[in-house]
C-alpha cells in the first residue's frame, strides 16, 4: 500500500487532533456515576483505536492498522451490546 507523502502528513495531523480529543474523554472517566464511567471508557477505547488505526495507516504499518481495526470493532460491538441491553430494560 503506497500512500503519497502529503497524505501521510495529513493523516499524522489528524492523528494528533485525535490524540488531543482524548483529553475530555479521560476527564469523563473520573466521574462518580458508574454508568457514565463505563460509557466514557468505551468512548476512550473507541478514540484510542481510531488513533491507532490512523497512525498505522499514516506510517504504512499494516500490523498497527490491523490492531486498530480489531480494537475499534470490539469497542463498537461493546457499545452495541450496551445499547441493546438498555433498550430491552425499558
Amino acid at each position: 500500500m503506497d500512500i503519497p507523502v502529503a497524505f501521510r502528513w495529513v493523516l499524522l495531523a489528524l492523528a494528533v487532533l485525535q490524540l488531543l480529543s482524548l483529553i475530555p474523554t479521560l476527564r469523563r472517566t473520573r466521574r462518580a456515576e458508574p454508568a457514565r464511567r463505563t460509557e466514557a471508557r468505551l468512548d476512550l477505547l473507541d478514540a484510542a483505536s481510531g488513533l491507532t488505526l490512523m497512525a498505522g495507516l499514516a506510517l504504512g504499518n499494516s500490523t498497527v492498522m490491523l490492531c486498530g481495526l480489531v480494537l475499534m470493532g470490539s469497542a463498537i460491538a461493546a457499545k452495541g451490546v450496551r445499547t441493546l441491553r438498555g433498550c430491552r430494560r425499558t
